[in-house]
């Protein structure tokens, strides 16, 4: 697990400059590693990563390019998990931010898979949506016989939708 802390510390640190990329970025971000609540009738975004870089670059994002404020809690170990957890919050204007990263449409009904504008995207915005789904809830094995990169979804919409961004690349 060492070279996936290397990797997703590597692509936290990258910096994207085009506003269409880090929309993605963001969007497949919270859709892989967050989650939609309803507290006291409004809702309420969450989304869970393993390091903090990537919670500090969500964050970041959350408030340059949507303009919206988020609350981070650090959950210490326990279980099967051994190191932290970052949690980023979003309460105030929770639908709205689900409207402008498409985790719900007009109607306020969630998105299963991925955006429209993540998935018939450019190759830039494929490119972010992987990196996204990565830092999110993507693994990588040590180099050896066998290597693999893996990524887990929230469901089969959204793994069909990384999938094709896949193809575009």
């Amino acid at each position: 697990m060492a070279m996936t802390g290397v990797v997703k510390d590597e692509l936290s640190r990258l910096s994207v400059m085009k506003p269409c990329c880090r929309k993605s970025e963001v969007s497949t971000l919270l859709r892989f590693a967050g989650g939609l609540h309803i507290v006291s009738g409004r809702i309420v975004i969450e989304a869970e990563l393993d390091t903090g870089a990537a919670a500090r670059r969500l964050r970041k994002d959350l408030a340059e390019v949507f303009g919206h404020t988020s609350d981070v809690v650090v959950l210490a170990p326990s279980g099967l998990r051994k190191g932290n957890r970052y949690v980023v919050r979003v309460f105030r204007d929770g639908e709205s931010l689900a409207r402008q990263t498409g985790l719900i449409d007009n109607n306020g009904r969630p998105v299963r898979g991925l955006p429209r504008h993540v998935v018939a995207g450019a190759a830039c915005d494929a490119e972010s949506a992987w990196r996204g789904a990565f830092l999110a809830h993507g693994s990588l094995t040590e180099p050896g016989r066998s290597m693999s990169l893996e990524v887990t979804c929230p469901g089969p919409e959204a793994a069909l939708a990384l999938v094709g961004s896949a193809r575009r690349l």
